[in-house]
């Protein structure tokens, strides 16, 4: 698996990293989640079982804009998309034909997507530890302070072009891994490329925040 690997070859890094090159990842990451204002990317995530076997492995493409709004899509005509217009989030399942749709704020708290979607000091819900680097690119772990999430601890690689790659790791002993590719910061995105219409035909449940 990826962050084991780079677990190894980072170990000694934990005990003698400069307290300088420290100091920079951090900066680099609370500047990536408060003063981004948007980006794209590509990627590719595989999930792992307990025992490291991959279980799945999909790819797709990230937009983001701040405050609230994003698309993850994965791609293939079966692939599922989550949609944010920074109000409400849906969650469209092809194989399904439906949509399911919440309220952003029920969905963020503790999560991931806080990283993500920026404007809050990460400090506030994470406790924040630099772990090195390695083949260029400079790991950060996060581990939740609220017990009650589905997930132990949030891995965040960044490299000289933005957000190289994350890892979670859930309390079922599973790991997500996501690599980022062709990553753009600050780019221009227009907001009605966020507002969701369900297709014809597709069940809708839930109501969207007005």
């Amino acid at each position: 698996m990826l962050l084991k690997r780079v677990l190894l070859a980072i170990a000694p890094l934990l005990f003698s990293a400069q307290l300088v090159a420290a100091d920079d990842v951090l900066d680099r990451l609370r500047s990536f989640t408060m003063d981004l204002k948007s980006f794209t990317a590509d990627f590719e995530q595989s999930l792992y079982n307990g025992d490291s076997d991959l279980l799945k492995n999909d790819v797709g493409k990230l937009m983001l804009k701040r405050p609230g709004k994003f698309i993850w899509r994965y791609d293939g005509n079966e692939g599922q998309e989550f949609i944010s217009d920074g109000k409400s989030i849906w969650m469209f399942d092809k194989e399904l034909d439906q949509v399911t749709v919440n309220a952003l704020d029920d969905r963020l708290g503790g999560t991931p997507l806080v990283l993500l979607m920026g404007g809050v000091p990460l400090e506030d819900q994470f406790d924040v530890t630099p772990l090195g680097e390695s083949d260029g690119i400079d790991w950060v772990e996060l581990v939740p302070k609220d017990s009650s999430t589905d997930f132990e601890s949030l891995f965040i690689g960044l490299n000289q072009n933005g957000l190289a790659a994350m890892e979670l790791r859930d309390n079922l002993g599973q790991a997500t891994q996501i690599q980022f590719s062709n990553f753009k910061a600050d780019v221009s995105l227009d907001d009605k490329q966020f507002d969701f219409v369900a297709p014809e035909g597709v069940d809708v449940i839930g109501e969207p925040v007005q």
